[in-house]
């Protein structure tokens, strides 16, 4: 019983800090952004910050980063560079990646460059809120 209790306790304490929860903060040109993209600025941040997410808690992302791109004329996305260059290929490539999940939303008709500000933070409880969570529970 005090073995499963133990391995119970060790798990809850593993998983409590296991859960990662980046905020992903994104600044662009809002007429960029809507001469290709028909969804507008709102959805463009909504799209952007959901495929980063996972990348973002993976790689525990802190800091700012620039995302340039080109949209084509024929809607294409091209020349996707992010600044600064990281240690890490692996997280580049996946960024890349997740990034152009969002190809097929853009409009076609107009080449545009587009510079994307990102910024990658964490949000922690503060104490009081942690205590005050534990006393309302007893």
């Amino acid at each position: 019983m005090k073995k499963t209790l133990s391995i119970i306790a060790i798990s809850i304490f593993a998983l409590s800090f296991s859960q990662r929860n980046t905020n992903v903060e994104i600044k662009v040109d809002k007429d960029q952004i809507e001469k290709v993209y028909p969804k507008g600025l709102d959805k463009f941040k909504q799209d952007l910050a959901g495929n980063l997410q996972y990348t973002a808690n993976e790689y525990q992302v802190l800091g700012n980063f620039k995302l340039n791109f080109n949209v084509e004329k024929n809607g294409k996305i091209s020349a996707i560079k992010i600044s600064p260059e990281v240690f890490d290929v692996s997280f580049e490539r996946q960024m890349r990646r997740d990034f152009s999940r969002m190809a097929k939303h853009f409009a076609s008709g107009q080449k545009e460059n587009i510079s994307v500000d990102l910024s990658f933070s964490r949000r922690y409880n503060s104490f009081d809120e942690r205590a005050r969570f534990t006393a309302s529970n007893q």
